[in-house]
């Protein structure tokens, strides 16, 4: 059986890794320079840059399974997360959500009615949404969605308005589902809204020497497989069968083919797909970026602080900045700091058209006004434009895909999809769904 693999991001290494050690034939074809998509690392005089994905949480089961198997357990590392918002007033920053154990979660709302930054109504109004989230936090796992699907078809935004109110929305939900998502909470479904809340206060992870270092290593074990800069022109389908791909230097013929790209570029290189697909998936969605890195040479926030979360009102084109230095001791010599800004909306779609120079000057001076200590200079920086950053799962997608999964997905015989969009958006869900695709190939030997 011969097996071609479309796409080295998270989902695509994941069927490798899956389809390899099974002694499968598998070519896996990559557009990039490199493996691993949204989830790589950079390495410059010291500095770690992880270039997309910031962090792991907790209940990533598949992908710490993952690093265990490829020998990488041990690197696996919990970082301090304490975040900040700005004083709705001065601006100035007070860090105000750190991670905690799920049972103190009452203090943490106590915690918020001390904040200047946030009105007490906003306080209030939170108080409602705590006990949905406490019952249902079982329901609301990224890999394990079904029973949360009674929540898919309201948007976070008209939930918390329905639960809570419009200065809770403002001043705390929306700040902090824009970090996490770089959409809007109008942008997302309740049921995954809640799911990052859940996750977030359980703890962040990342890997001791860069976020990207697993894909570094499948890259590496792998590289045999892996084809880079080899973008696939279109996924052959003959009378509702696979028959290969083409690409530039003519075509490669295939038993199975799994498609691991985003649901735009499935699209467009698969033509003639049946509404049994292309239906579920209408509903799949995005959100830009231009994301901003810069190594200082010294730290701009407070020891023990990661992030700011910055409220859409201020203006601001970030949903939030944050320190990585923090992570580990790899990601910055002592004392330094590691900038990374993360822009969202209308805001990273202007940005992402500006030049370098520009997303600089604007990000520096935005930065100033919530930090007014801020050094105009840096050593070097890295600035990253993506057109398809986060897959935002808006209201309805979940119940969509979960049809898709139930009774369309194998409509086209040879052809699997994975990629993040068949779970609750994430890098644990990207992962899970190659291992799934691997899986069905597996099964048809």
């Amino acid at each position: 059986m011969k097996v071609i693999v479309v796409g080295a991001g998270t989902a695509g290494l994941a069927a490798v890794h899956t389809l390899k050690k099974n002694g499968v034939d598998v070519l896996c074809l990559e557009a990039g320079t490199t493996a691993g998509g949204r989830v790589q690392s950079k390495r410059i005089d010291g500095f770690t840059y992880d270039l997309g994905a910031q962090f792991f949480f907790r209940y990533y089961d598949t992908y710490f399974t993952l690093c265990r198997e490829l020998g990488m357990g041990d690197e696996l590392v919990r970082f301090p997360f304490r975040a900040a918002l700005p004083n709705r007033k001065t601006l100035k920053l007070t860090p105000i959500l750190a991670s905690v154990r799920p049972r103190d979660l009452p203090r943490v709302i106590m915690d918020l009615a001390g904040f200047r930054g946030v009105p007490l109504k906003a306080v209030a109004q939170l108080l409602p949404l705590a006990p949905t989230l406490m019952t249902r936090n079982r329901s609301l796992r990224f890999t394990d969605y079904e029973s949360s699907l009674d929540m898919d078809n309201e948007s976070f935004a008209d939930f918390t308005l329905r639960k809570g109110g419009r200065e809770v929305l403002e001043h705390v939900i929306q700040p902090i589902a824009s970090c996490m998502t770089l959409g809007e909470p109008e942008d997302i479904a309740a049921g995954y809204g809640l799911g990052l809340f859940w996750y977030m206060i359980n703890g962040l992870w990342s890997l001791r020497r860069g976020i990207g270092s697993l894909s570094e290593r499948m890259q590496e074990k792998y590289g045999d497989s892996i084809q880079l800069n080899t973008p696939v022109k279109k996924i052959v389908i003959e009378k509702g069968k696979v028959k290969g791909v083409e690409v530039k230097d003519g075509f490669i013929k295939a038993d199975q083919v799994i498609c691991t790209t985003t649901v735009t570029t499935l699209r467009k290189i698969t033509p003639g797909l049946p509404e049994s697909i292309t239906g579920p998936l209408k509903n799949v969605r995005y959100s830009e970026c231009c994301h901003a890195m810069f190594a200082m040479g010294k730290r701009i926030f407070p020891e023990g602080w990661y992030a700011a979360a910055i409220p859409r009102k201020t203006g601001s084109p970030m949903a939030g900045f944050a320190d990585n230095s923090i992570k580990s001791r790899f990601y910055a010599p002592d004392g330094a700091g590691l900038i990374h800004c993360f822009t969202f909306g209308k805001h990273a779609h202007e940005l992402n058209g500006m030049s370098d120079d520009k997303v600089t000057e604007i990000l520096f001076n935005d930065m100033k006004r919530f930090v007014p200590s801020m050094p105009r200079g840096y050593l070097h920086r890295e600035i990253v434009r993506y057109k398809e950053a986060v897959c935002l799962s808006p209201p309805g997608m979940l119940t969509e895909v979960n049809t898709l999964k139930n009774q369309g997905i194998g409509d086209v015989r040879g052809l699997q999809l994975a990629g993040e969009y068949l779970y609750m958006p994430s890098v644990n869900g990207a992962a899970q769904s190659g291992i799934d695709a691997g899986e069905r190939v597996l099964r048809l030997k």
